[in-house]
C-alpha cells in the first residue's frame, strides 16, 4: 500500500521526510486548466521540483457545471483535455472526481437527464484517458455535500455503465461513515476500485479518534486492493506535528489487518 496526503505543494518536503510515498494535489489549483500555458509552465516547474511524486489530483471541476441547464459542453470538454494533459506531463496517474458543486442536480432538474449528462461527462473522460493514460475515479460524496452519487455502490454502477478502464471508483471513509455505508461495499465493488481516501473521527488526522482503520485495511485486503490511500483531513494542531504519527498509525493498522486482527 502506498500512502499519501491531500494537501499543498509547500508541504511536500515535510511529507517526504515523514515517509509518505506521494502527494495528492488539486486540479483546479495546481494543474490550473483555466490558465494559459505560460502560467502553467511556472506551476509545472514548481511541481516537478517537489521531493515527492504527485500521483493523484483532486478538486477536479470547480467553476463549471456538469449537470443541469447551464452546461457548457464544449468548454467542459476542453477543460478535461487540458487537465488530463497537464496531469500526464507531471507524472500523474489519476484524477479524483468529487466536484460536488459541479455535479449537484439543480432543483427541478430531471434525475434522468442528470444521469445522461453524467454519463456524457464520464464518457468524455474515458476518451481523454485513451490519449493521456490518466484515469478518473468517481468519488461518492455524502448527501450533506452533494445530492448525486452518494454511495460507493452508486459510483461503481456508473463506472460499470461507462465500461472503460479509464473510469473507475473511489472509496472515502468519511463519506461512507456519513452515509452509514458498510465496509463490505468496498469488497462488493472491488472490480472498479481505483483509489481510497481516509480520515479519523470528525475528519481529523488518522490516529486521533475512534475510526477502525484496521477494519478498513481488512476490507481493502479482501477486495485485493493494495494501491494508494490518501489522507484527506483537517490537521487540528498542525500537519507538521501529526503527519508522521498519522502515517505510523496507518501502517500499524495495516499490519494488524494482515495478521487477521480485524473482523468487521
Amino acid at each position: 500500500m502506498r500512502f499519501g496526503v491531500c494537501t499543498e505543494i509547500g508541504y511536500a518536503p515535510l511529507l517526504a521526510r515523514s515517509g509518505y510515498d506521494f502527494i495528492e494535489l488539486s486540479v483546479s489549483g495546481d494543474l490550473m486548466p483555466e490558465s494559459d500555458e505560460s502560467t502553467w509552465t511556472a506551476k509545472r516547474n514548481e511541481i516537478e521540483g517537489m521531493p515527492l511524486p504527485v500521483e493523484v489530483f483532486n478538486s477536479f471541476v470547480r467553476i463549471r457545471k456538469i449537470v443541469g441547464p447551464n452546461v457548457d459542453r464544449e468548454g467542459l470538454y476542453a477543460y478535461v483535455n487540458r487537465a488530463f494533459s497537464r496531469a500526464a506531463q507531471v507524472g500523474g496517474s489519476l484524477i479524483v472526481f468529487g466536484s460536488g458543486g459541479a455535479r449537484a442536480i439543480p432543483d427541478g432538474w430531471p434525475a434522468e437527464q442528470a444521469h445522461r449528462q453524467m454519463i456524457d461527462f464520464l464518457n468524455c473522460c474515458a476518451r481523454v484517458f485513451e490519449k493521456t493514460g490518466i484515469k478518473v475515479a468517481i468519488e461518492p460524496l455524502c448527501r450533506a455535500e452533494c445530492n448525486m452519487i452518494n454511495l460507493v455502490s452508486e459510483g461503481a454502477a456508473l463506472a460499470r455503465e461507462v465500461a472503460s478502464p479509464g473510469v473507475m471508483n473511489l472509496a472515502d471513509t468519511y463519506h461512507m461513515e456519513a452515509e452509514t455505508e458498510p465496509l463490505t461495499a468496498i469488497i462488493a465493488n472491488a472490480d472498479v476500485l481505483a483509489h481510497a481516501h481516509t480520515a479519523d473521527t470528525g475528519r481529523l488526522w488518522p490516529g486521533s479518534g475512534g475510526y477502525n482503520h484496521t477494519a478498513l485495511f481488512a476490507a481493502l485486503g479482501q477486495a485485493s486492493y493494495d494501491k494508494r490511500l490518501s489522507i484527506e483531513c483537517s490537521w487540528d494542531g498542525g500537519i507538521e506535528e501529526h503527519a508522521a504519527p498519522a502515517l505510523a498509525y496507518l501502517k500499524e493498522s495495516l499490519t494488524r489487518a494482515r495478521c487477521n486482527e480485524a473482523p468487521f
